[in-house]
């Protein structure tokens, strides 16, 4: 692959670029004449990509995201809560082109100002008060490639602890790419794509749609090591998704928007330390046993 985006759009599209490509506030653009694309191919760019959010071998890794959720209607955003989440995961190669993915997903909705653990939420326009439940989807199973687009049938609602409070079944639409790999000396980065619309059946608009955006930035002396089997990764986030059923909606126009950075740990102790607390009392066998929990084994 060979991209032909020039410096300044680049920077311009990059979700961030200031973060995405270390740059401080009112440093100057001639600080990135070093920031170029990489021309690899599509089984190279998997390979990077497997390596800094998981691992190439079928170690258990914990992804996690720090992020703050916002409603989105008639252009104003509305704040509604602060995400924990970490996303437990294992891979298994099958060749260059594909590895197998089994996940199990948490995710915590946190107060913004006080970082409390919600039971209730005052949605905005509507003014209803919610319930706000804990987040569990998986084990969940998808092939990892370069590029995909299917339609396939959702299967989330079955997947995920109370999962009609999230997600209506039908048939999903989905993409995911992997693309533009840059390096800036020791920097690396590789952005991923992901698209789903679910639309049930007889319905022409989709009752569920989620849309993210990560560029991955990882350590180029790390990806190019063959005994590094799974790298070092900071994550910056970006998605929209629609209102979920818990949120009651119903009509209202719009959806939620929500950014943050995450990263990777090997180990539950490399969570953040308030996510480790949470999993730890609301989904212990994750931490006593999180092989088992992907395999379906765990007590």
């Amino acid at each position: 692959m060979n991209t032909k985006l020039n410096r300044r759009s680049v920077l311009a599209g990059a979700l961030g670029a200031p973060f995405l490509a270390g740059m401080a506030p009112g440093a100057q653009a001639d600080e990135y004449s070093g920031l170029t694309d990489l021309d690899l191919s599509d089984d190279e760019m998997l390979h990077y990509f497997i390596k800094l959010r998981s691992s190439l071998d079928d170690r258990v890794t914990m992804g996690w995201v720090d992020a703050v959720n916002y409603a989105f209607v008639d252009g104003v955003t509305y704040p509604l809560y602060r995400l924990l989440s970490t996303t437990i995961r294992q891979m298994r190669k099958v060749d260059d082109s594909l590895y197998k993915s089994v996940s199990l997903e948490v995710a915590m909705y946190m107060d913004i100002e006080t970082g409390e653990l919600l039971d209730k939420l005052t949605m905005p326009i509507t003014g209803n008060v919610v319930d706000v439940p804990l987040y569990r989807a998986g084990p969940s199973h998808m092939d990892m490639t370069i590029r995909a687009d299917e339609t396939t049938e959702f299967t989330m609602e079955d997947e995920t602890v109370e999962g009609e409070s999230f997600f209506v079944s039908g048939q999903a639409e989905s993409k995911r790419f992997i693309s533009l790999p840059q390096r800036r000396g020791d920097d690396f980065y590789i952005r991923q794509d992901i698209s789903a619309r679910v639309f049930p059946p007889g319905q022409q608009a989709p009752s569920f749609f989620y849309r993210e955006w990560t560029i991955n930035q990882g350590s180029w002396k790390a990806l190019a090591d063959p005994s590094v089997i799974s790298a070092n990764v900071d994550v910056a986030y970006i998605a929209n998704t629609a209102f979920r059923p818990w949120m009651q909606m119903g009509d209202t126009p719009g959806h939620t928007v929500q950014n943050g950075r995450g990263g990777k740990a090997e180990s539950p102790d490399g969570l953040p330390v308030e996510l480790l607390r949470l999993v730890k009392l609301h989904h212990p066998d994750l931490i006593e046993d999180p092989r088992g929990v992907l395999a379906g084994e765990a007590a």
